[in-house]
């Protein structure tokens, strides 16, 4: 198990008032609510930073022209491989 520790942290009213009707209702604890938002959130912001890095890299000349080599490498290995299976 991680080792947990502690901290103290300000909220918004109707967020805690949010965060305690979900842990109620789900019979969870307010810091599962709160770790889990957090996880998602830093999954989904990493999730964002990959996508604006491909989209850098479309637009990069040299990025695309790898790209454009590697689908050609692929494609004469797909090639190669249909013809060997005969």
């Amino acid at each position: 198990m991680k080792k947990k520790v502690t901290y103290t942290s300000t909220l918004p009213e109707d967020v805690l008032n949010s965060v305690s009707d979900y842990s109620e209702k789900n019979s969870i604890s307010k810091n599962e609510v709160v770790e889990t938002a957090l996880r998602q959130f830093f999954f989904n912001a990493r999730k964002e930073d990959f996508r604006q890095g491909f989209k850098r890299a479309a637009l990069d000349a040299e990025m695309s022209a790898m790209a454009e080599g590697g689908m050609n490498d692929y494609q004469d290995i797909m090639t190669r491989d249909e013809t060997e299976e005969k």
